[in-house]
């Protein structure tokens, strides 16, 4: 929990980075897939201390193979939803993860989901209604914004699928994949000065938080890694409020209050259950 909430919690400002580089949708996804490749890259071999066996038996391995191509997918959604709506319409799509996390979960890794989970993913599926019903943005962002939460929660599953494997190359290689596909339509040096530096922050703030969230599935189910990621909804749409002066609608700042609710008293109940003797049920 600690790891992938501190991965969160570096990432929250990450939609607000996107709006500053102030670029279109290619040149962005060019510089995020660069930024991941370089960063998880660079750390790994730092790690490995340049032995590149591991890494590379990690990366043509099924599991790694599909993780990164799930994680250039959804960070293509995610860049092009923020580009067509607005920041707490995008991160209130992507509260709906969990519930995908969960239901992947369940069909393909066989876990069985306690009843809090779904209860919390069904509050969560609230504060979604009231988003849609009063979304600021375009009917595509929107949409886009579901298929991002769809493809995040595949991938915490095969996250979660690789057990006690590294996740970090995956994600490293779907970096160089997002730079790769974008790479023919991207413009990379028509960035501002102030666009340079919302790159920078980038640079930092991609690899690192990727490489705290990568490691939560080795030790949570993929639902409750989704469930942390809640966090970047509320942190990320008070950042666009504070830095970018986009204000929520009400019904999107109830939403918020919904799902920061529904986390703190799930996550009370897993701490209650994780205290209670092993043999009696939560």
């Amino acid at each position: 929990m600690a790891l992938t909430g501190t991965g969160v919690l570096v990432l929250s400002p990450d939609s607000i980075l996107i709006r500053l580089l102030d670029a279109d949708v290619a040149t962005t996804l060019f510089w995020r897939g660069i930024a991941m490749a370089i960063g998880l890259g660079g750390f790994l071999l730092v790690r490995e201390r340049g032995r590149t066996c591991a890494i590379a038996a990690q990366i043509r391995s099924p599991l790694g193979c599909g993780l990164a191509l799930l994680f250039a997918m959804s960070n293509i959604l995610f860049v092009f939803t923020v580009e067509h709506t607005t920041i707490a319409d995008t991160l209130g799509c992507l509260a709906t993860a969990s519930i995908f996390a969960a239901l992947f979960s369940v069909i393909f890794l066989g876990e069985r989901a306690p009843r809090r989970t779904w209860i919390a993913a069904a509050a969560i599926a609230g504060g979604l209604l009231l988003i849609a019903l009063d979304g600021a943005g375009s009917a595509i962002g929107r949409v886009s914004g579901i298929a991002t939460a769809i493809v995040f929660g595949a991938t915490f599953v095969v996250m979660r699928a690789t057990g006690h494997g590294d996740t970090l190359p995956g994600l490293a290689l779907g970096g160089a994949l997002i730079a790769a596909t974008t790479a023919v339509f991207a413009t990379p040096f028509s960035l501002s000065a102030s666009g340079f530096a919302a790159l920078a922050g980038l640079a930092l703030v991609l690899p690192t938080a990727f490489a705290l969230i990568g490691q939560g599935p080795r030790y949570l189910p993929a639902p409750e890694v989704s469930l942390l990621m809640l966090l970047e909804t509320v942190f990320g749409t008070i950042w666009a409020w504070l830095w970018l002066a986009e204000v929520p609608s009400r019904p999107t700042l109830f939403a918020v209050a919904i799902i920061l609710v529904a986390l703190t008293l799930f996550y009370w109940r897993e701490a209650v259950a994780a205290r209670r003797p092993q043999g009696i049920a939560p």
